[in-house]
């Protein structure tokens, strides 16, 4: 019911896309009892055909608490690394997609060193700074933009409301749709902050954005402000024309190479630490699935001797258990697939006033490495604990206390 709402909230709703999707796997998980087993048996009538399938298909349909603590750890697991990975890969593309699809400028310029660009020539110089809001008892960083003159002839900056041509001197600012929400500012009024170095300042807003995904909890502060405070050259420089000549020692790239190198860092720690903590969660559910497994191979001794004494093979009832195991591990997999593709759907349809055709990203190498080692996992401990069972003649098996 929450992601109907997405398309009608609009970008507002994106923050809660994750959420939805987290509530909709603890919801599934809740319900696994009911939906794991039979689940179970018709990917087991597709997937698995014969006689071991037929009798692995039964076992996860009839053994309701086998099946459904075992799909649990696995939805969870997969489902929250599917849906964040898949969800923070969209949103880095949306936001980089938005800040190039903003640019006029022909070509930009890059610092081939630390020290930036000292001379922009004919150009329009930014740099990428922070600045610091109070918000009740502490303070909350935002993204800055320092800009020179004539910012509105290099980037596309619609306005709800102001004129960004009125960014000069040092005390105006351009505020982003969702700060300006969230503190009250309003054009014609002031913003108290403070600088990169705490420096406060209160500056007067001049304009305030449209809703945008890169840059809507950004300030634009006027170039001068930061020639007041003494600090390197331009970060970058947007050229026009043939302007791109006269910018000495400085490399140029098109808007999309900009803004894919500006993130690369950034992306790459952001994917360490879900990789970080996701691996831990994997460790968890490795215990859990084990744990699970190996305990229910003493309660399945009896149905084990069964089949031996009705003349199946060891390797006739191994496989039939990799093959159960297996069933259920892929019924995880496919409800956590259910829901990252649903909260994808929402996620999607959230971007769509803020980003031109918005893509879906989903990086399928960490997900499919997870899921394949929950699949793995189940596999071993299902098989594992069974043959060594099974070398326990079928008569004296019969007689094991479950």
């Amino acid at each position: 019911m929450l992601l109907a709402l997405v398309p009608r909230l609009g970008g507002e709703a994106i923050a809660l896309v994750l959420l939805d999707a987290q509530l909709a796997i603890t919801g599934i998980a809740l319900l696994a009892p009911v939906v794991a087993p039979p689940l179970s048996w018709l990917v087991g009538r597709i997937l698995v055909p014969g006689v071991a399938g037929a009798l692995a298909r039964d076992n996860a349909r009839t053994a309701v608490r086998r099946t459904s603590s075992t799909v649990a750890p696995i939805l969870v697991t997969v489902g929250i690394a599917a849906a964040t990975f898949a969800a923070t890969a969209t949103l880095w593309d949306a936001s980089e997609r938005a800040a190039a699809a903003r640019v006029t400028a022909a070509t930009i310029a890059l610092p081939a060193g630390a020290a930036g660009i000292a001379d922009p020539g004919p150009g329009v110089p930014t740099a990428q700074s922070v600045v610091y809001v109070r918000n009740d008892d502490y303070s909350e960083e935002f993204d800055a933009m320092y800009t020179g003159p004539g910012v509105e002839t290099v980037l596309r900056l619609p306005v709800r409301s102001g004129a960004v041509a009125d960014l000069a001197g040092t005390d105006t600012v351009v505020v982003g749709s969702a700060l300006a929400r969230a503190t009250g500012w309003r054009t014609g009024g002031t913003a108290d902050l403070w600088l990169d170095d705490a420096t406060p300042v209160r500056l007067r807003v001049v304009a305030v954005l449209e809703p945008s995904i890169d840059l809507d909890q950004t300030v634009l502060l006027p170039w001068a402000l930061r020639a007041a405070h003494p600090r390197s050259g331009a970060d970058a420089v947007y050229l026009t024309g043939s302007s791109s000549s006269s910018v000495d020692g400085a490399g140029t790239v098109t808007a999309a190479e900009y803004f894919r190198s500006r993130n690369a860092e950034q992306r790459r720690l952001n994917h360490l630490a879900l990789v970080a903590v996701l691996g831990m969660a994997l460790v968890y559910t490795s215990i859990a699935i084990a744990n699970t497994l190996i305990m229910s191979t003493g309660g399945r001794s009896r149905d084990l001797a069964v089949l031996r004494l009705g003349g199946g093979t060891p390797r006739q009832v191994l496989t039939m258990i990799g093959a159960e195991a297996v069933l259920v591990g892929v019924t995880g997999v496919l409800l956590a697939g259910l829901v990252t593709a649903g909260m994808l759907g929402g996620l999607r349809a959230g971007l769509v006033p803020l980003v031109a055709d918005p893509r879906t990203v989903v990086p399928w190498t960490p997900i499919l490495l997870i899921a394949g080692a929950c699949l793995t996992i189940t596999f071993v401990a299902s098989v594992v604990p069974a043959a060594l069972a099974l070398r326990t003649p079928p008569g004296r098996l019969s007689s094991v206390r479950e």
